[in-house]
Order: structure tokens, then sequence, then C-alpha cells
């Protein structure tokens, strides 16, 4: 988050020094607080939904996984965007997988 809110803050500080019509502050303001708001809420939602993804994954297993993600792949994707799916899965669970190889030791 701290990339994205640092963005609204400088674009913010940008506009307000090159703006050539005045635009109400207060506007402004709320405008840069709902942006920031948002960019919590959703983080959040991220956040939320990789801890159910992580849950799911320690309750079916990555096996079972891998062979869902394939098979729905298999019917909606091109072969191309197959190849893109698995790469990022992989660099996705990449560090998960040798997290939970080690704590099974």
């Amino acid at each position: 988050m701290a990339n994205l809110s640092s963005f609204v803050m400088q674009e913010a500080d940008r506009q307000s020094s090159t703006q050539e019509e005045v635009i109400d502050s207060n506007k402004m303001e709320n405008f840069y607080n709902s942006a920031l708001s948002s960019i919590k809420q959703m983080n959040s939602e991220v956040a939320k939904c990789a801890d159910k993804r992580e849950q799911l994954h320690a309750e079916y297993g990555a096996e079972s996984f891998a062979a869902w993600r394939k098979e729905h792949s298999g019917q909606v994707l091109t072969e191309h965007q197959q190849a893109l799916v698995e790469d990022n899965e992989k660099a996705m669970r990449g560090p998960v997988s040798r997290k939970s190889s080690a704590e099974s030791r």
C-alpha cells in the first residue's frame, strides 16, 4: 500500500503546484481521502483472499488445486494463457511450498 499511497500523495502535490484552474481544496482533499481509503480496503480484501486461498490449499492440497486449475484453464484459456497462469502460480506458490516442505520435516 505504501507505494500506491505515496504515488497518490505525490500526484496531489504535483497537481496542486501546476494547476491552472483552482479546484476547491475540500473537494480535492475528499477525493484523495477517498482514494486512500479505497486502497486500504482493497489491500484488506486482497489479504483476506490470500488467507482464504492458503486455508483451502492446506485443506485440499496443492495437487488438487493444480488439477482443478489445469482443468479449468484447458476449458477457457488459450495454450499461451494457460502457460502464463502456470508460470504465475509457480512464482506465487514457490516460497509457500518450500515453507510447507520445511514445516513438514
